[in-house]
């Protein structure tokens, strides 16, 4: 059931209609039991799995909690099942592939038939098992667990962010449920335009650069350099579109009912650095591995050296996260690299008059701007292709000049142009509307216009009429479904 489909589209108000009308000793049973429904209409076999590893760390949690002498190995053995379950459901495959690449016996064994394993991966896994880590991980610091099971297990399989995020902290959580739910028409509004700006992104922007960058992508030996240059910025866009808009379509369910989640993206294409790039992507994912990886091996309060490392093994450690392939490996550690090469830069320019004069120019945020955007799309190369040879070859294709154009073509019958046009707009005002409305006065005109309940409707009806007009015959999923 995504997001973008018909099915979640008479789902949701089914769920919004009867979470508000039910009385307030059934709102969480209700909600818990729509969000098992959502899981299991992927594939209803692992609703188990999620039921069990629910059941699993609220006992885990308990434990940590009320016995001193059991704190530590229980922990530890939390974090072992989670960690294990989530390597064998997504990596078992990778290994055994690997393994028969590099040891003769196992090659054997996968041409004879025997090493016949195809694990199909749960969807939403990588997120949920790092919502339990962190939940163990707090617990075992000093944190109160969740009491209730249906707390938790709402916490656990929330629908909203059940299969790509934002990844939760439990506290937060934890802080809404003991607000005693009542509707707000801001909260359903807010919701309703989070939910079509989402739709919008996804329907009319994100499906449509798919076009442009699949075609680039799959036919990366007749590939010529405007196409290779246009498929890796369709790309760029495209993921963001795709994922940023799963978030507010996420998000604005959430807010309907209720509760707010976290938001994930901050204008991350306007970032400085790579360093600052990771504070506007993807933040629940940075700000966990921050947390849970990169400050327990040491952080930034060592040698250099170390701090290297610790960037290093933390960035290749989350390009696995994304995916058993060694492209996804490649993508982090690039940008554990480039993020050490940052570190290093920051390092001589705090040292430095010049260099701290020209970062804080205008030229020179631009230049940084300029370049920190040009190598997240080169890292994307490697996320987007299929096999790390793939990735080589479109960069090969981006620098050595051939003069095929088949991907530029493919713009003049393309809809993304005009639909980047609409969302521009559309963004130039929300952006308007987030700063001080005051110091425009025709926009505060408009502004008090647009808030009125009825014009408010209007707009978002032409909103859900733009996204279906601008819709391309082909729906892709979700990118981030496939963590």
């Amino acid at each position: 059931m995504l997001f973008n489909s018909i099915n979640y589209l008479l789902f949701f108000p089914v769920v919004f209609a009867c979470y508000w009308i039910a009385p307030s000793k059934l709102k969480r049973p209700l909600l818990l039991l729509a969000s098992y429904l959502f899981y299991m209409s992927w594939l209803p076999a692992y609703g188990l799995l999620i039921l069990g590893m629910t059941i699993v760390n609220f006992v885990f949690g308990k434990i940590i909690s009320a016995n001193a002498t059991l704190r530590k190995p229980v922990f530890v053995l939390a974090i072992v099942f989670n960690l294990g379950t989530l390597c064998f459901y997504k990596y078992t495959n990778f290994l055994l592939e690997n393994l028969a690449l590099a040891v003769p016996y196992f090659a054997h064994l996968k041409s004879s038939g025997d090493l016949a394993v195809n694990i199909i991966l749960p969807l939403g896994i990588s997120f949920f098992a790092f919502e339990f880590i962190h939940y163990v991980s707090d617990v075992y610091k000093g944190d109160k667990p969740i009491k209730k099971f249906v707390d938790f297990a709402l916490f656990a399989s929330f629908f909203p962010s059940q299969i790509a995020g934002p990844i939760k902290r439990y506290q937060d959580f934890m802080a809404q449920l003991c607000v005693p739910a009542v509707l707000s028409s801001d909260k359903v509004y807010s919701g309703a335009r989070l939910i079509l700006q989402g739709l919008f992104k996804k329907a009319a922007l994100a499906d449509n650069l798919a076009i442009l960058a699949n075609a680039g992508f799959q036919h990366t030996s007749s590939l010529g350099t405007a196409d290779a240059w246009v498929a890796v910025a369709a790309f760029t866009l495209q993921i963001y579109f795709d994922f940023s808009g799963y978030t507010d379509m996420g998000r604005g369910s959430a807010l309907m009912l209720g509760y707010s989640l976290p938001d994930n993206f901050n204008l991350p294409y306007i970032a400085v650095s790579l360093t600052d790039f990771w504070k506007r992507w993807h933040i629940s994912l940075s700000t966990w591995l921050r947390d849970y990886l990169y400050i327990p091996l040491g952080g930034g309060r060592c040698s250099q050296a170390r701090k290297s490392f610790n960037l290093l093994a933390t960035m290749l450690l989350g390009g696995l996260w994304h995916g058993a392939a060694w492209h996804f490996v490649m993508w982090g550690g690039f940008h554990g690299l480039g993020l050490t090469i940052n570190h290093a830069y920051d390092g001589l320019a705090s040292r430095s008059k010049i260099l701290t004069a020209f970062n804080t120019s205008i030229f020179g945020r631009a230049f940084f701007t300029t370049t920190t955007l040009l190598a997240v799309a080169v890292g994307w190369v490697f996320f987007r292709a299929d096999t790390v040879g793939q990735a080589l070859s479109v960069l090969h294709h981006m620098v050595v000049f051939q003069s095929s154009s088949d991907v530029v073509a493919l713009l003049d019958e393309s809809s993304a142009p005009m639909a980047l046009g609409f969302y521009s707009v559309y963004a130039l005002f929300a952006w308007l509307e987030k700063s001080n409305s005051s110091r425009v006065p025709a926009f505060e005109l408009v502004s008090k216009c647009l808030s009125r309940p009825l014009v408010k409707v209007s707009c978002y009806m032409v909103s859900f009429v733009l996204a279906l007009a601008f819709c391309p015959k082909s729906s892709e999923p979700f990118i981030y479904f496939q963590f």
